[in-house]
């Protein structure tokens, strides 16, 4: 690209004449900050989208763990697959969607800004009148900026590729980690070759200037000059009529439709063939057309169009509101007619045979399921479909890991359950134990998915067929625990993300980001539903998109009750998904505060579907939605009492507390005051692995803090890292008191009464770090809605037993204990 000088005009001001270079060094050097400068913020827009680029690739987990996905495409895990068609793919999508976008918007700002080029001009005046042809600085400035901003979303991918290594997690597979370790540089080095053929491609085709495509160029420009002058992108005056921008034009016009159509279509459709790495340069890319062409214009008439626009969008969803609204429908079951406790209780004991005796009934089992997205999501399946897998346990079985080494499993979950449990267990129905799941975030999705597949299965077989997805990671599913992690490890990122680059920033009436998510729940069950034959399961394959309160109870198939925490942002208390009336009728003094009769099982607790119409009810997946709103990914969803009337807004439990332990304990005490010759049992499911750090911190009931010596920002950090922080702090409170009171009631004949299974740290080294000096920096454990097959391998070996303190063997044994145990062993009612 060329930018010739500008004849001065009649009258032109005196600042418009050639103005002399600084004599000075240091002058000189400000003068050429100043132009190069003034060209960034031409090319801002542009600019703007290849510097978030690298920074989320840079620093941002999530991103960077989506290159594993193509690194590892192309072969099973553990094998290398060289440089494979899904990496060369990758490559092109970047090319198309991303670079060429970049390139051609920075080049039509150059060359559609006036002040650029009187700029330009003047200092070529400048030059000549020093002696000099040309101003090279200036020229190579304008020539280059887009080709290297155009070339350097290659490196942001290649900046991932690279990052992503130091996040994999060590595990015993270790030809697994070595083969993605391998193929994660081999993408990198992928990434990092096509900025030199990129280049090369934007010089070429600066001086193809005689070719056809030039002619072709020239004789489009002619033809759609009109056009340019209408949307004010015409040649400049003073412009070479040879210069190849005519055609890039129309194309940042095509690809900005295209864009559009991705706002009114399905973004699902889209999500299957631009999944994960691939959606990256679209959602980074799409917007830089409309985007720089508004910037174009806003600087042709000094106004700040680009602004304006997000300004008329922010009145705009003022007056009219947003589309963030809490997707209802119309309820099968009025909200009144939910199962009270007493009946649910009762109903519990008939699953269980014991509704004549509740002594001989065993502890009823409460998970607490912390909240972290899908990795909550796919340990909390994960961990339950552990213990529903009794009858695999109680024989040796092998697998074969990725390298194809045979892994042998001993009797008895590998001896973490004695034959004493094992009697006690045999031919019983793990799934009974489960009385209710309360659950946060990510965790409410795991417990959703639980629910809806023990809701979908036939005997007690797990609705799955033999041949599992592609996205996990195991060879094919064996029972409960594989069918599970295979229904909650796939993508529900790249929907999720073009709903939040596109849907939600021109909403009208388009779904949310939150709707999106929870229909790529609904799509992702329903694909994966069916018989061991791999026979679909019609009836049972709609069961997250189904009613929430919808199911009847049988005792015969159990699924538990489903406590899905929410934090109000009108008044910072939960907000409380369940399918159990919210009140019981207390036996004594009731345990939360207020009248016997009406006693709230949750304390200072909102019930969700007391805020909405009685004739209304939530999809399964909005209930966990309810419960999944952390920042950014899901926006606050408003709860709407009639058409017009917010009541409220709703948004993750982990603003609140992040275990859902509060909830498992209140519901605990309100078992014991409806039942006293019950002990519950509390399983808590965490799986942030900075959290134990701090709980290993913790002496005597007190942490002692290790904050870094150096912060930047910390007026602003400050607040931002303790709002982070409180949500484990909550949690871990909400366990401790938990805990102190299963011990008041049932410590003296039973030893422990709750067990939490984490997802232990690891140390940069690979390292267990708990036992000894805290290190700097653990690994991350990325927390999206998609998780990658190394991390899957991570979250699955938790429960494998280890040679070092992170593990979960002595938990693992106190969950099998009391599965085991009858509730009058710990309440010492007598035997009928």
């Amino acid at each position: 690209m060329r930018i010739e000088p500008i004849a001065p005009q009649a009258g032109q001001h005196a600042s418009r004449q050639p103005d002399p270079f600084p004599r000075s060094l240091p002058g000189r050097i400000w003068r050429r900050i100043l132009d190069f400068a003034l060209v960034l913020w031409v090319v801002r827009v542009p600019l703007a989208s290849v510097v978030l680029g690298l920074a989320l690739m840079a620093f941002v987990t999530q991103a960077q763990d989506v290159t594993l996905d193509v690194a590892m495409a192309g072969a099973p895990v553990g094998a290398a697959a060289g440089i494979s068609r899904a990496m060369a793919a990758l490559a092109v999508a970047v090319f198309v969607l991303w670079a060429m976008p970049v390139h051609y918007a920075a080049r039509l700002l150059m060359e559609t800004d006036a002040g650029l080029a009187d700029l330009c001009a003047r200092r070529t005046a400048a030059a000549r009148a020093a002696g000099k042809d040309r101003d090279l600085p200036m020229g190579l400035m304008v020539r280059h900026v887009p080709r290297i901003l155009g070339a350097l979303t290659f490196v942001a991918m290649a900046v991932g590729a690279f990052a992503a290594i130091a996040n994999l997690p060590t595990l015993a597979d270790r030809p697994a980690m070595d083969a993605a370790r391998v193929q994660l540089v081999r993408l990198g080095w992928v990434m990092l070759a096509a900025v030199p053929v990129f280049y090369a491609y934007t010089l070429m085709r600066g001086g193809a200037r005689k070719s056809r495509l030039a002619r072709f160029d020239a004789a489009l420009g002619r033809r759609l000059a009109g056009v340019f002058r209408l949307l004010g992108i015409e040649s400049r005056p003073g412009d070479p009529a040879d210069d190849l921008h005519a055609t890039g034009r129309v194309v940042l016009f095509a690809y900005a439709a295209l864009v559009i159509v991705v706002l009114a279509a399905s973004p699902h459709w889209l999500a299957a063939r631009l999944p994960l790495a691939f959606a990256v340069p679209l959602i980074f890319g799409g917007w830089v057309p409309i985007l720089s062409y508004l910037s174009s214009v806003g600087r042709r008439f000094h106004a700040p169009l680009v602004t304006g626009l997000f300004v008329a969008g922010a009145i705009g969803v003022y007056v009219f509101g947003d589309n963030h609204g809490v997707r209802t429908l119309t309820a099968e079951e009025p909200a009144y007619r939910r199962t009270s406790l007493a009946q649910a209780v009762h109903l519990w004991m008939q699953a269980n045979g014991c509704a004549e005796d509740p002594g001989a009934c065993p502890r009823p089992l409460i998970v607490a399921a912390a909240g972290g997205a899908s990795r909550a999501g796919f340990f909390t399946a994960s961990v339950i479909g552990h213990f529903l897998d009794f009858e695999r346990h109680r024989q040796a079985f092998g697998f074969t890991r990725a390298d194809g080494s045979r892994i042998a499993r001993a009797a008895r979950d590998d001896g973490r359950f004695s034959p004493e449990v094992e009697q006690a267990l045999a031919g019983q129905d793990m799934a009974t134990r489960i009385f209710a799941i309360s659950g946060v975030s990510g965790g409410s999705y795991g417990a959703a998915v639980v629910a809806a597949a023990l809701g979908a299965r036939a005997g007690n077989a797990p609705p799955c067929p033999a041949v599992p997805p592609a996205h996990w990671f195991g060879g094919a599913i064996g029972g409960w625990r594989d069918c599970l992690e295979s229904m909650t490890g796939g993508d529900y990122l790249t929907a999720t993300f073009f709903g939040l680059a596109f849907h939600d920033q021109v909403q009208l009436f388009l779904r949310d980001r939150a709707a999106l998510l929870e229909e790529a729940w609904e799509h992702s069950f329903s694909r994966h539903v069916a018989d061991a034959g791999g026979k679909a399961l019609p009836d049972a394959a709609g069961r997250m998109a189904a009613p929430f309160l919808g199911a009847p109870r049988d005792p015969a198939r159990w699924v538990p009750f489903l406590v899905l925490n929410g934090t109000s942002v009108e008044t910072g208390q939960r907000i409380v998904t369940t399918d159990l009336l919210p009140t019981f009728a207390a036996a004594g003094r009731c345990p939360s505060g207020g009248p016997n009769a009406e006693c709230p099982i949750f304390t200072h607790a909102i019930d969700f579907h007391g805020l909405v119409r009685s004739d209304l009810d939530v999809r399964l997946s909005t209930a966990a939605t309810n419960s999944a709103r952390f920042p950014v990914i899901s926006p606050p969803g408003s709860i709407y009492q009639v058409d017009t009337d917010v009541v409220d807004r709703i948004v993750d439990g982990g603003y609140f507390e992040n275990f859902g332990a509060q909830s498992a304990l209140e519901l605990a005490q309100a078992i014991t005051d409806v039942e006293p010759r019950l002990a519950p049992f509390i399983l808590v499911i965490s799986n942030d692995p900075a959290s134990v750090l701090t709980e290993e911190r913790t002496a005597r009931g007190v942490v002692v803090p290790d904050a870094e010596d150096h912060a930047a920002f910390t007026e602003v950090g400050g607040p931002v890292g303790a709002i982070g922080a409180v949500r484990s702090g909550r949690g871990r409170l909400a366990v401790a008191g938990a805990a102190y009171w299963l011990d008041q009631r049932f410590g003296t004949r039973c030893a422990a009464s709750l067990a939490q299974i984490k997802v232990w740290p690891e140390a940069a080294d690979g390292r267990c770090p708990v036992g000894s000096a805290t290190p700097e920096k653990i690994r991350d454990v990325s927390m999206s809605w998609w998780l990658s097959k190394p991390v899957q391998m991570n979250l699955h070996e938790q429960l494998e037993p280890t040679a070092d303190r992170c593990n979960n063997a002595v938990a693992v044994e106190a969950v099998w204990t009391a599965l085991a145990t009858p509730s009058r062993t710990c309440t010492g009612a007598p035997q009928r």
